[in-house]
């Protein structure tokens, strides 16, 4: 199999898992283990890219403008590479963000609080609950932005190859070329 159908079958499983992530939200419990199958294929992707094969290296994601002008605007290759660079982005964002609020419950590591023998006796200390709570909040909604901006880009993404690059998008779609 080339390696052309080995990225179209790796983006196929990344496309799924992260739609249905997103699709989830609501379900803590499979929305999770969906996060944790997008940070497995993203650390798969990454050590791909070491391989040593330029067809998988990470520099496809990033644009470069030369050569881009008025008669080729739409067509030239830092379109799609800076679609790309925002769907990694992102998805990295949203994925770490998700981790750190789950901080790995989900996948059988019990939540660990140390309980110090003066923090027993007052009743816990106020200042720190709320900070906690403060943190958490803010991942959630830096993990809520981070998936909507994953969500604009990939729809960039599928519109700019629909329009532009169709039997491109029909192969990474797995569609007859007729």
């Amino acid at each position: 199999m080339s390696i052309i159908h080995h990225i179209r079958i790796y983006h196929a499983v990344l496309a799924v898992l992260a739609l249905l992530a997103y699709m989830t939200g609501d379900d803590n419990a499979v929305h999770a283990w969906l996060g944790y199958g997008v940070a497995g294929v993203i650390v798969f992707r990454i050590l791909w890219a070491f391989s040593g094969n330029p067809s998988v290296g990470l520099m496809r994601f990033y644009p470069s403008f030369d050569g881009l002008n008025l008669s080729n605007a739409f067509t030239h290759p830092a379109i799609t590479k800076t679609f790309m660079l925002g769907i990694a982005l992102s998805l990295i964002a949203a994925t770490s963000t998700g981790i750190m609020m789950d901080r790995g419950e989900s996948i059988g590591f019990a939540k660990t609080e140390a309980i110090t023998s003066a923090f027993a006796d007052d009743g816990g200390d106020e200042r720190e609950h709320k900070e906690e709570n403060f943190l958490d909040e803010a991942l959630e909604e830096i993990h809520e932005f981070f998936g909507n901006l994953l969500l604009v880009f990939v729809s960039l993404h599928v519109s700019y190859l629909l329009m532009f690059k169709r039997p491109l998008a029909k192969f990474m779609l797995f569609l007859p070329k007729k």
